[in-house]
């Protein structure tokens, strides 16, 4: 979390003068994390299938994939790509939402809360495999057409992002499910596109997504949430 100047400056002096009267502090624990619908925790060793080895014919498929786009794809498929990888519900969904414009503040905290949730079981996962994107383990091969990120690879953060969001506005609109996930995967499909994700990656994104859907919906918080939203839906 970024801190004011004044209260780090606060803070430091704070700490100066500690270490002139006392003896050194004990390390602290970490801060818990807090949960709203989906804790974080399970995440560092529920069951999930580990990307290939470096040195494995797998590795080489999927790096194949990826030089198969950095190949073919054109100036608008990078621009596309580009857009897609703001990773916000409004560039995502806005178009399409199902919530009148401009979106009501109890979406916003709620999305708001899910996202915080999401991004902390995310970073877990992506953790216990630290997989490098494809241009920082093929520099001279891979050279992606869009920002790169400095996370790890796998699973893919926006297609694991866009799989989630989908999976939710179905649970608020089941009718229009399909429409949700077709767009879910052209952004995930983007991201190998852009260069810099592997295929596997953005299968691993899904597959995570649904995961954390399944985990979401054991959640009393996550389903109340839900019925306060419905009324809220574009009429």
């Amino acid at each position: 979390m970024t801190f004011k100047k004044r209260y780090l400056l606060i803070a430091a002096a704070l700490a100066l003068a500690a270490c002139a009267h006392q003896r050194p502090a004990a390390t602290q624990a970490p801060a818990e994390v807090r949960v709203h619908y989906v804790a974080p925790q399970p995440f560092r060793t529920a069951p999930f299938p580990p990307p290939p080895a470096a040195d494995s014919m797998e590795q080489q498929a999927d790096l194949a994939g990826v030089l198969a786009w950095q190949n073919k794809r054109t100036a608008d498929d990078c621009a596309r790509a580009a857009r897609t990888a703001d990773e916000t519900y409004d560039a995502y969904w806005g178009a399409n939402s199902p919530f009148p414009e401009p979106v009501p503040a109890e979406f916003k905290a709620f999305f708001d809360r899910l996202s915080a949730d999401f991004e902390e079981a995310l970073d877990e996962i992506k953790a216990r495999f630290s997989r490098p994107r494809p241009y920082k383990a093929y520099p001279e091969e891979a050279k992606p057409c869009i920002k790169k990120s400095k996370s790890f690879s796998y699973p893919s953060g926006h297609s694991s992002a866009a799989r989630v969001t989908a999976a939710v506005l179905s649970d608020l609109v089941p009718e229009r499910r399909a429409e949700f996930y077709a767009k879910a995967d052209e952004i995930a499909q983007d991201r190998v596109v852009g260069g810099v994700h592997y295929p596997g990656d953005i299968a691993a994104g899904k597959a995570f997504g649904d995961l954390f859907h399944a985990e979401l919906l054991k959640s009393e918080a996550y389903r109340k949430d839900l019925a306060r939203l419905r009324p809220l839906l574009r009429k």
